[in-house]
């Protein structure tokens, strides 16, 4: 229904400066609470009316909510939306002026027959679509003039905007609730740094992260000296434009790491503005790999070590050999010294070839079970591989096993720890020399050619392959088929092989099965 405007009557000034202090005061409400406190008590002075009401649509109802009025009304009462005006009012998202109720057929005259009520006007509350309504009622029947009812309208759209300012900072409100729940589960803590004046805005938590006081005012240069000396100049980048790349800090004076992650802002022109971020504590995370990398060490060289023992019985009988023929050639000189020294010196000459051999086989095992730091550097696959052979060669369990070396031509050194990689293959000899079983061909292949600017080493059996259940687990820490065994090799493996920058897969072989690993060509 349009706004019916019958007469003009002159409205008293005070009404338009009510108006003038509710809107104020709108202005200022911080919630719906203090909104509807508002209208209760200045809507009646801006209007002149003799009752006014404030009505909340709660779902298909209308819920009376606040009320000021000569008598009382239906303050805390609800009604379906379809039998009220004030549900009218909001359904059609439209004025509802009424000169006269008992002449109106969308009034619910039982429902207003006791009251005082006998004109009214109905204004609807909206934001992106009605959610209340105000309602003002007089007390005899009456005309209603374009002052009038500007006023009226003015004081609902002030209540629109007023409630659709309270949403807007409740939703930030609550979006910043949210943001802080998000960085505390996180355990992060955030900033911003305006390029332009420098100023930086840091909350608590991260504050406390770098050792300031969460309360306490946060600069810039105080980032910067709670971080260690050797990182600040990196830190530093990161703050001058968003130059420098996310990373761990190390703090000052301190054993803890932070990680900074920030992203530079840019302005329409594309010029940087702000650099924002987060920051988060690692220290216990850094610590843990780095427990991980000795355990993992540790690990490994109790595998040598097991390995060795193995060996032992073997490497006895390889270096006695050399040994007794070392010691027949020495007798033989002293017995041709006196009439033929130059046979003596033969004799010598191969005495000490057999002391040589007896020394490669020593170095042999010494850098299998030693343990320390590895040194990556370039390596010849070949021989690489040829070392693995001879060590498995020495212990029993490769007996009757056939091993072939397949190297392709011209393959360049590769870049690697010797000693980790040569672990690697013999793990993996290992476990195809155990896979094999009873087979009745037992034959190991290791191959290695170049393939995708990598060098691809490959060791294939003739078992009977591997059942698919177990194929998907077997990189998995602890998961082991083996009676006894730690389900540590192949994890260990790879992490070997991802530390040098390649990968350790498994590839099904017709028969048997195939593991292969990848490692860098040396530059």
């Amino acid at each position: 229904m349009a706004l019916v405007m019958l007469k003009n009557p002159t409205v008293p000034e005070h009404g338009w400066l009510a108006l003038v202090r509710a809107v104020e005061h709108l202005a200022a409400a911080a919630d719906l609470a203090a909104i509807i406190a508002i209208v209760r008590d200045t809507a009646r002075a801006i209007s002149g009316a003799d009752g006014v009401c404030f009505v909340l649509r709660d779902g298909d109802q209308c819920h009376y909510v606040e009320e000021c009025a000569v008598s009382p009304l239906w303050k805390g009462k609800r009604f379906p939306l379809t039998t009220c005006i004030s549900g009218w009012c909001m359904l059609n998202n439209q004025p509802a002026v009424i000169p006269d109720i008992t002449l109106d057929p969308r009034i619910p005259h039982d429902a207003y027959r006791p009251t005082f009520v006998k004109s009214l006007v109905m204004m609807p509350v909206c934001t992106t679509e009605p959610i209340a309504a105000i309602g003002m009622y007089w007390a005899e029947t009456r005309t209603f003039g374009t002052e009038d009812l500007a006023l009226v309208e003015a004081l609902g759209r002030s209540i629109s905007a007023a409630i659709a300012a309270v949403d807007l900072r409740e939703s930030l409100v609550e979006s910043e609730r949210r943001l802080a729940m998000a960085l505390d589960a996180g355990g992060l803590g955030a900033f911003e740094l305006d390029l332009a004046t420098g100023e930086l805005i840091a909350t608590a938590a991260a504050k406390a992260m770098f050792g300031h006081n969460p309360s306490a005012p946060f600069t810039r240069a105080d980032l910067l000296a709670a971080i260690h000396p050797g990182d600040r100049d990196a830190a530093a980048q990161l703050f001058e434009g968003g130059r420098g790349r996310d990373k761990a800090y190390r703090l000052a004076g301190s054993e803890r790491r932070l990680e900074l992650r920030g992203r530079v802002v840019i302005d329409a022109a594309g010029a940087p503005v702000r650099v924002t971020g987060v920051v988060r504590d690692i220290t216990e995370r850094h610590q843990t790999k780095q427990r991980l990398e000795s355990l993992r060490a540790e690990l490994f060289h109790v595998a040598r070590a097991n390995d060795l023992g193995t060996m032992a019985s073997a490497l006895a009988h390889e270096l006695n050999q050399p040994l007794a023929a070392a010691s027949n050639y020495l007798h033989a000189a002293e017995r041709l010294m006196a009439r033929d020294p130059a046979q003596a010196l033969s004799a010598i000459t191969k005495a000490e070839a057999q002391f040589v051999r007896t020394k490669d086989i020593i170095q042999r095992i010494r850098g299998f079970v030693g343990q320390g730091r590895g040194e990556r550097k370039p390596e010849d696959i070949e021989r690489v591989c040829g070392e693995v052979l001879e060590l498995a060669h020495m212990t029993s369990r490769f007996d009757s096993i056939s091993m072939v070396i397949k190297i392709d031509t011209g393959i360049a050194k590769v870049e690697i720890d010797k000693v980790q990689i040569q672990q690697v293959l013999f793990n993996l000899l290992r476990n195809a020399v155990e896979a094999m079983g009873a087979s009745s061909t037992r034959r190991v292949t290791i191959s290695a050619g170049c393939e995708d600017g990598m060098v691809k080493i490959a060791v294939a059996d003739t078992g009977p392959g591997l059942d698919p259940d177990i194929a998907a687990y077997l990189f998995q820490p602890f998961h082991t088929t083996k009676e006894g065994g730690m389900g540590v090799g192949l994890s260990l493996c790879r992490k070997i092989v991802e530390s040098h920058g390649g990968r350790l897969w498994h590839e099904p072989g017709n028969p048997g099965a195939t593991f292969a690993f990848t490692v860098p060509l040396a530059h």
